[in-house]
């Protein structure tokens, strides 16, 4: 009989455990250059519990804009799971890969695209540089997610898109009660914060759209250039 998918996650997560005993918690690259062997897996099983409706809405969004010789940025781009997904949308697309973690990043070697060591906190980008910005579970694992998204948003040109996907804190103390153990296992294992709704960078006008999904334990927002989220509070 096959396994539940709450049981493989159980399974799945004991088995990172290892992964965490020996030392503590550091910065969320010394974690994703632990977990990177892993992560496909939790990455899967991420998606069919929880993540799936909110990066299938961001990929309904890619769909909409992508062109050939689109020049696009998946801004910590782990081991390229979204990456391929942009070339499988628009096969010319010219990509550029960049995450902090080394060891994620070299899992996207049949990527093709160029790529680079960055943090998404100070890309190395001119501005301008890029038509679309993608960036999925991301900007929760730093410290400062405004700062984060004024950077997708300083490299796209004037008519560029930025779209990202988060683990946002549900709204109610019912909802928040319920998502406990899933916050757990994102906070400790992986270096990630559910981002409230009072400190999302988001700016609410005729060009944007931000979707909550799963009581609102994930969030999907499209920004256009003209987009200011600086006035939000900083994380």
């Amino acid at each position: 009989m096959r396994p539940k998918v709450s049981d493989r996650l159980t399974a799945l997560v004991d088995q990172l455990d290892h992964l965490f005993r020996a030392r503590p918690i550091g910065d969320a690259r010394d974690v994703y250059d632990r977990v990177a062997p892993s992560y496909d897996a939790f990455r899967t099983l991420w998606l069919a519990l929880v993540g799936g409706p909110a990066e299938e809405a961001m990929l309904d969004d890619l769909r909409a804009v992508l062109r050939p010789g689109s020049r696009v940025l998946d801004a910590g781009c782990g081991t390229g799971a979204l990456a391929r997904q942009v070339k499988a949308i628009e096969p010319d697309a010219r990509l550029t890969l960049a995450d902090a973690s080394p060891e994620m990043l070299r899992r996207t070697h049949d990527v093709p695209g160029e790529r680079l060591v960055a943090n998404v906190l100070d890309l190395p980008f001119p501005d301008s540089h890029f038509d679309v910005v993608v960036s999925a579970w991301v900007i929760e694992t730093v410290g400062n997610p405004v700062r984060a998204v004024a950077e997708y948003l300083r490299v796209i040109g004037e008519e560029g898109h930025v779209f990202y996907t988060f683990c946002s804190l549900p709204e109610g103390w019912l909802s928040q009660g319920g998502s406990k153990l899933l916050r757990s296992v994102i906070e400790h294992r992986f270096a990630g914060q559910f981002i409230p709704p009072e400190r999302t960078p988001w700016h609410d006008c005729e060009r944007s759209h931000r979707v909550r999904f799963q009581g609102g334990v994930t969030t999907e927002i499209a920004l256009k250039k003209c987009c200011d989220i600086r006035s939000e509070p900083p994380s």
